[in-house]
Formats: C-alpha cells, sequence, structure tokens
C-alpha cells in the first residue's frame, strides 16, 4: 500500500511538472521609439579622459526594411551648454537602421568643464518620425553632468 501511494505521488509530481505550458507575448499595439533608460548620471572626465554617453533608442514593435530617420529637441530646461559641457555631431537627427530595433545619441562630454561643486542636465526629448511616434512616457531623456 506504500509502495502505491509513493508511486501515485511520484505520477501525480511528473505530471505537474510536464503540465506547465510556456506562453510568449507579443506585443501588438502600435509601433513606437523610445528612450532606454530615461534617466542617468554620469561624470564629464578630464581634460585628457573625457566621458560619453550612447543615448540608446529602442524601437518597440516589429523591425523595419528600411531606414528610418528620428528627429529629437534639446529641451529648454537644461542647464548644460553645447560646445562648452557637450558636444554632439548631427544635433537633433538619429537614425533607426534598417532591420535593427536600436538607434543611439552619442555625446561626448568635455572633461573639466564642470567645477566640482556643480551638476548639469542635458535633457533630450525624442519626437520620433514621420511615421513611427515617440512613447508618451518614455520620450525623455535627462543626464545628469557632474565634475
Amino acid at each position: 500500500m506504500k509502495k502505491r501511494l509513493v508511486f501515485i505521488y511520484f505520477i501525480a509530481a511528473l505530471f505537474s511538472i510536464t503540465a506547465c505550458k510556456k506562453t510568449y507575448d507579443t506585443y501588438t499595439g502600435p509601433s513606437v521609439v523610445e528612450m532606454n533608460p530615461i534617466v542617468k548620471t554620469l561624470s564629464v572626465g578630464t581634460v585628457a579622459a573625457p566621458g560619453s554617453d550612447d543615448v540608446k533608442i529602442q524601437l518597440v514593435g516589429p523591425q523595419r526594411s528600411t531606414a528610418t530617420e528620428l528627429t529629437y529637441t534639446i529641451d529648454a530646461s537644461s542647464t548644460a551648454v553645447s560646445g562648452t559641457h557637450y558636444t554632439i555631431a548631427n544635433v537633433g537627427k538619429v537614425t533607426l537602421p534598417a532591420n535593427s530595433s536600436f538607434a543611439y545619441i552619442h555625446i561626448n562630454l568635455v572633461g573639466g568643464s564642470i567645477a566640482a561643486t556643480d551638476t548639469k542636465k542635458l535633457v533630450i526629448v525624442l519626437n520620433g518620425g514621420a511615421d513611427l511616434p515617440a512613447s508618451a512616457n518614455y520620450k525623455t531623456y535627462t543626464l545628469t553632468l557632474t565634475k
């Protein structure tokens, strides 16, 4: 009798393990682009070793077969000054490559441009593209610059 109960429990445990079904959820909403992460703090570094940052923009939705031009703006609330605290090539435009889910805005920080007791903020607002809007919740990136 005891062996029979152990056997029944073993069979029940075996079925409970194999009965689990993995499901994968696929996003079915409209395609959007978003910043990820939306907040970061970095040191500008020194003149000899300045810092840099790559702002990641990700596509939420299926990849596209052609490159997509996205636009962004530097928000007026930014306290960091272009050319003094940072530089960005092709300000305002970034391209999402074909068959890709990511694009990057490369920011070069000007080493030694901030006093030890000061901080500056760079706020970037993603606008999206012609038929690819920015996510309302993840369109603003704030970079805090320190010494």
